[in-house]
């Protein structure tokens, strides 16, 4: 990890250095995490004091040189500089978790999208049934009754037939109850 440390109204001592480069330690946790490594890192942080309101800022930009790369920023003030080096690494710390967070989701994204582009190529292939046509198992004409009878004797849960009465086709079905259903076309 490149560190840069750049100081505005401030003398940018070892012991700062030192200790801001310790904190950043932390991050490469991180950096492991999102596939990047430490070497593909350059920090950049600038410490400025303003004098008329006694405040220490601390601005870290974090290049990742990596393909999916990008920059982090954040800034925090604090009347010790120290607690600013803190809260600012804290602050990029949860950047970079969130930029993890955000890479996961894109990735389950992308394996949904894949997923689904497979589902419809398996689809495209799978041959799709065909219509057999099969001839009315009595081509005479009968009653009602007389297919009531004949669904009986074949056992089947359902019979189409011609009606004698009417000359239409209908059907008679065997309902859970026991009972005999019919249907037949609309008037």
């Amino acid at each position: 990890m490149q560190v840069e440390h750049v100081g505005k109204n401030i003398e940018v001592t070892d012991f700062i250095k030192a200790y801001a480069e310790h904190k950043l330690e932390r991050l490469k946790h991180y950096l492991k995490d999102l596939d990047v490594t430490p070497d593909a890192v350059r920090v950049r942080i600038v410490y400025d004091f303003e004098k008329h309101r006694h405040r220490n800022r601390v601005d870290i930009d974090v290049y990742l040189n990596t393909p999916g790369g990008g920059v982090i920023h954040a800034w925090e003030e604090s009347n010790d500089l120290y607690s600013a080096i803190d809260f600012v690494i804290d602050e990029v710390e949860r950047q970079l978790v969130r930029l993890k967070q955000r890479r996961i989701e894109a990735a389950r994204r992308e394996a949904r999208l894949e997923k689904m582009k497979e589902h419809t190529v398996q689809e495209s292939s799978i041959e799709r049934p065909l219509i057999v046509v099969e001839p009315l198992p009595s081509e005479k004409p009968m009653t009602v009754e007389d297919a009531r009878l004949l669904l009986e004797e074949t056992g089947a849960f359902f019979l189409p037939f011609i009606n004698s009465e009417t000359g239409e086709v209908n059907v008679i079905y065997r309902k859970k109850a026991g009972n005999y259903g019919l249907i037949t076309p609309r008037a």
